[in-house]
């Protein structure tokens, strides 16, 4: 009897890439003020300790401990502007967190707008988080060039209907760098509890979900529209064995294929 082969599933990785914050500041001029600081500082500290300088009658201080204060001085302000008070921004399949204080994440699904703030130069997410609170928050393109540039591109493909960015602001940005920010692996999505997108039945056992593999909704097997609400489709679905277990592609499944280039880009 011939052997019936049975084709593993391909698991979808799930993943995001964590942005630290950039300084706004010309990096010129952060780096002269730092080299001249270190050089002060360094030069203060060798005269104290090695030189024979002393204070000069009715001088108020050794002019080797004023060099020291003063290239301290230069020093702390060229850490200052190099600097930026911005919290770390994550994007990714998951939607797009920002770590203040705790880290807060904005799924695709619950994001409301995204629009463009020129006054500020950033984008402007309006939404709710995870647990169904209302949150905004906003990137800037000054501290998070590369994070913005991210997230606009993962926007436009899985928020299309709520991003609302002109083309004047998308001139600014520029190609997002496929080596920036660090690329975080996430565990594997959490469905039991989540409620279907569609008819708001409960998930009370995780093979009855089905995720949509763009926008991370949520769906019970028995109502898995032909179109998620993102627009992709996913007919397919339905005969899944489970939410978690997706194969990455299928044959008329063009969104699938252009989340994963997305991802591997």
């Amino acid at each position: 009897m011939a052997k019936v082969s049975k084709k593993k599933k391909k698991v979808r990785e799930r993943t995001e890439r964590r942005f630290l914050a950039q300084s706004s500041q010309n990096k010129m001029i952060v780096a002269a003020l730092g080299a001249v600081g270190s050089a002060a500082l360094g030069a203060g500290i060798y005269g104290q300790v090695w030189g024979h300088f002393e204070r000069a009658e009715g001088q108020w201080v050794s002019p080797v401990v004023a060099l020291a204060a003063g290239g301290a001085l230069v020093l702390a302000v060229a850490i200052w502007l190099g600097t930026s008070a911005d919290p770390a921004v994550r994007v990714g399949d998951a939607g797009v967190a920002l770590e203040k204080g705790e880290l807060r994440r904005m799924p695709w699904w619950a994001i409301s707008s995204l629009t463009w703030e020129s006054g500020n130069a950033a984008l402007v997410l309006v939404g709710k988080d995870e647990s169904g609170r209302d949150l905004t928050f906003k990137v800037s393109a000054r501290s998070h060039p590369h994070a913005a540039a991210w997230l606009l591109k993962e926007a436009d493909l899985r928020a299309t209907d709520v991003t609302e960015v002109p083309d004047e602001a998308r001139a600014r940005f520029a190609e997002p760098d496929a080596h920036a920010g660090t690329v975080i692996a996430l565990e594997p999505m959490q469905v039991v509890g989540r409620r279907c997108a569609k008819s708001g039945k409960m998930i009370a056992y995780e093979p009855d979900a089905r995720i949509c593999p763009r926008c991370e909704r949520v769906y019970f097997k028995n109502k898995v529209p032909k179109r998620c609400k993102c627009g992709l489709p996913i007919a397919h679905l339905r005969d899944a064995m489970q939410g978690d277990d997706l194969e990455e592609t299928a044959d008329d499944d063009s969104g699938s294929h252009e989340v994963a280039e997305a991802k591997e880009a």
